[in-house]
């Protein structure tokens, strides 16, 4: 398990490493750093699997070259992209993440996004918290009840918003060149363009991969279609948004924010009255929560025990999969 010590411990519960030992032999990395890619070369040798997380070395060619036994490799995080390469699925070698695990509290959060941006929450608290007094009127506030919501990528975390939505009774557009009418239309959506999406939506929430093709998707054309007072949420990558464009929107008070992933420095935007009232942040913590990183571990033990007793483990990566997810 090349999983640093801390890191190791957040991931898996007792139970789930008591299991995991129950049928297998494993060998885990004991220091409290993340492992070095030479410590790979020279452990992994004779192991069946290997077990991966956030900040584990790259499965690399020579890696590859000394794992003549290799069968699975469980990353028990989200993305797998920067850890192994093509030559893993070249040999055979099977590979899973724990990307399911982290739906939940990435959409859980996106929701609570929604909710405290429509109403102005933290714009309130702020008020209060530097001394205001009384109550300010920030308008428009809005129910979530009834709104349209676009929804920008129909993976794990998109299909996880989709179904916290339904009793909101949202009407619910989708976005996925990757997904086919028929499974849009089976969460009670409604399959459109990118530029239906924006135009047509009260709220807009990016769950797209970070993919190169996706890089700087939303650009100043999509985000001007944006109807005014129209909320823009962002719990996936900043990479997917021309942050630019959008601080030009938003300065301009036609639409709101709520972003957990940005590239711009906090204090070149906090000067504005819009932006401080129609801005949410937080510091890239949707994924986030104690449940889900046991659900982390939970979900690469059972796809081990799966894979050895010769069935299918329920969270698979495979090669042309990698064209299209994170």
């Amino acid at each position: 398990m090349a999983v640093r010590g801390p890191l190791r411990e957040e991931l898996f519960s007792a139970e789930a490493l008591e299991n995991l030992e129950g049928f297998s032999d494993v060998t885990y990395h004991k220091s409290d750093t993340d492992m070095e890619p030479a410590e790979l070369l020279d452990s992994i040798g004779g192991h069946q699997a290997l077990v991966t997380s956030w900040g584990s070395p790259r499965v690399t060619e020579e890696v590859l070259q000394r794992a003549g036994d290799l069968e699975i490799i469980c990353h028990s995080a989200g993305s797998v992209r920067q850890y192994i390469i093509e030559g893993v699925f070249e040999r055979g070698i099977r590979v899973t993440n724990a990307s399911s695990a982290i739906a939940l509290s990435v959409a859980e959060t996106t929701l609570g996004l929604m909710i405290c941006s429509l109403r102005f929450l933290c714009a309130y608290d702020r008020h209060l918290r530097q001394g205001g007094q009384g109550r300010p009127d920030y308008d428009p506030m809005h129910e979530l009840s009834g709104r349209t919501v676009g929804i920008v990528g129909m993976g794990e975390v998109g299909r996880r918003v989709i179904e916290l939505l339904e009793p909101f009774s949202c009407r619910v557009l989708v976005y996925d060149p990757h997904r086919p009418e028929k499974a849009v239309r089976a969460l009670g959506a409604t399959a459109a363009s990118l530029e239906g999406v924006m135009s047509g939506s009260d709220v807009v929430s990016i769950h797209a991969p970070d993919i190169p093709q996706n890089r700087g998707m939303i650009d100043a054309d999509l985000l001007r279609k944006l109807p005014d007072g129209a909320l823009f949420v962002n719990t996936a990558r900043s990479r997917l948004v021309d942050e630019d464009a959008l601080l030009r929107e938003l300065n301009s008070g036609r639409i709101r924010c709520a972003l957990d992933v940005y590239d711009f420095d906090i204090d070149d935007v906090s000067g504005s009255d819009c932006i401080k009232r129609n801005l949410m942040l937080t510091p890239h913590i949707a994924g986030k929560s104690v449940e889900g990183r046991k659900r982390q571990g939970d979900t690469v033990v059972e796809d081990l025990r799966l894979f050895f007793k010769g069935q299918e483990p329920l969270n698979p990566v495979t090669e042309d999969m990698m064209e299209w997810i994170a």
